[in-house]
């Protein structure tokens, strides 16, 4: 079956879209607003015209525990699709260190899912940046994370 974005659940298609931008690894830049169920929930909040800290534990960069159980089932949704691929996540060691209560989910910032319909990754990526709303927020993330890739390259990350 071919998808489009419209086809997917908002927030399903925010998180292939943010899966889709090519951040760096949250800890490998030492910065947990790389996580990508951080990224996730800021743009879903404001595709919804909600406050960016709408999905965020305390306004910090941890998501609140009713968000990140949507998008645990938004995971589940999509790979039951093929449309993304889960891989094994390790222990839960966000870049801040251990964080409490983190329950396995998308918990290792270092480990995504895999986008496996690359059309529509791309597709959901630019319905979100043709978002207003949106699209300052993600274009800083993406301007820091040519930041934080130079800098990972010059220290030698992924030789």
């Amino acid at each position: 079956m071919v998808y489009n974005p419209e086809d997917l659940d908002p927030l399903e298609a925010a998180l292939l879209g943010v899966l889709s931008l090519g951040l760096p690894p949250s800890k490998a830049a030492g910065d947990d607003t790389f996580r990508v169920d951080h990224v996730t929930a800021v743009a879903h909040a404001l595709q919804l015209g909600a406050a960016r800290e709408e999905f965020l534990a305390g306004g910090g960069p941890a998501v609140t525990p009713e968000f990140r159980a949507r998008l645990r089932e938004a995971v589940v949704s999509l790979a039951a699709r093929e449309l993304l691929a889960e891989q094994s996540p390790g222990l839960p060691a966000p870049a801040g260190g251990y964080e409490e209560g983190l329950l396995i989910d998308m918990v290792d910032p270092d480990v995504h899912p895999v986008v496996l319909d690359q059309y529509l990754g791309r597709a959901c990526m630019e319905c979100l940046f043709r978002d207003e709303r949106v699209y300052p927020y993600l274009m800083e993330r993406y301007a820091s994370s040519g930041e934080v890739w130079r800098r990972l390259r010059a220290g030698g990350y992924a030789e």
